[in-house]
């Protein structure tokens, strides 16, 4: 007799197709700091016994190690598991429309509170958990919310909202190849290293020397093993012959590596400047040890689009990468106190 005969039930028994070991899917956890958000994952296998309506799934980027790149194993209900969005077309968005923005490597829940230039949107985050409440996000950042509701999406996907399927790449370096490398470690706040790639040795990994970080003994450069999404080129020059400006966010070259900041005063005549850094400090930095930031997204340089006021006394200054700084006037100081927040 066919075990489907012994089970007395359809070829089912797994359930739905999003369910299957190896699809993806989103994941929306319970626990606290990552409520109101989206991850993708993978199916790996259902809990036993079958009646179980857990499923063990590996989350894409969520959890991973920054040191050896393992990413663990993590049991959830199917409550908290929908089929994953396919991709979609970029498209305007209205006021006061609910909407999903890519954030810290997931889909956060909110509502789009104003169109800004060039494509960007004022976006408000439902959770409670999440600084800033108010970020402004690039329209390829941006997804119209939808439900997932017994089996389909509300409101539904039409067929001209899907994207143009393209043949996804990961970046691909070669020996010798000149690049940056971020740090994720303790106090590091996302900070990029000049570094050469070694080797690469398999799983989307590559073994990298830095051009600035010393072995503990000094004896030579350290050599680390990162993954892809820890890597980008080298970015290109842009040279400022005269000075920067006040909030030009930039990076600055510190403990041998570059750090994202902020120009808060400008000393004149010996061109120096002092700049907040992500890490809450303030420092002063020379002409020559600092550079305009840039981003490197889907496999494009950009660069931060200027700082804009919402209302006084409040400022909000913000790029593709969304970065926020809110910039408060004490209406009985001519100072400014500048609170920063890398997301």
């Amino acid at each position: 007799m066919s075990q489907k005969g012994k089970c007395g039930i359809g070829v089912n028994i797994e359930g739905p197709p999003h369910l299957q070991p190896g699809s993806t899917v989103e994941i929306k956890p319970p626990e606290f700091g990552y409520q109101g958000a989206w991850y993708t994952a993978t199916i790996i296998q259902r809990n036993t016994p079958i009646p179980s309506r857990r499923f063990m799934v590996q989350f894409t980027h969520l959890f991973q190690d920054e040191k050896t790149g393992e990413r663990p194993l993590r049991m959830f209900s199917v409550s908290h598991i929908r089929p994953q969005l396919p991709p979609l077309r970029p498209r305007k968005f209205k006021q006061g429309e609910d909407a999903d923005a890519y954030h810290k490597d997931g889909w956060w829940e909110g509502v789009i509170l104003q169109e800004w230039n060039n494509g960007n949107y004022l976006f408000m985050f439902h959770s409670d958990n999440q600084w800033p409440k108010y970020v402004v996000f690039g329209v390829n950042q941006l997804r119209l919310h939808r439900t997932w509701f017994n089996g389909y999406w509300v409101p539904p996907v039409q067929e001209s909202e899907l994207a143009v399927e393209e043949v996804q790449r990961e970046e691909e370096y070669n020996e010798g190849d000149l690049v940056e490398v971020r740090n994720d470690e303790d106090g590091s706040n996302r900070s990029w290293f000049a570094a050469i790639i070694v080797k690469p040795v398999g799983n989307k990994r590559y073994l990298i020397q830095y051009a600035t970080l010393e072995t503990e003994d000094n004896t030579d450069f350290l050599e680390k093993e990162v993954d892809t999404s820890h890597i980008r080129p080298r970015p290109p020059d842009i040279v400022v012959p005269d000075q920067f400006v006040m909030l030009d966010q930039v990076d600055a070259f510190y403990k041998g590596g570059w750090w994202k900041g902020v120009i808060i005063k400008v000393l004149s005549g010996d061109s120096k400047y002092h700049v907040y850094l992500a890490t809450r400090e303030e420092m002063e930095f020379k002409h020559d040890e600092l550079r305009l930031h840039q981003d490197w997204i889907d496999g494009k340089w950009t660069k931060p689009s200027p700082g804009v006021c919402i209302s006084k006394p409040f400022c909000i200054s913000v790029d593709k990468c969304s970065s926020v700084i809110f910039m408060y006037k004490f209406l009985t100081d001519v100072r400014f106190i500048l609170f920063a927040a890398v997301i």
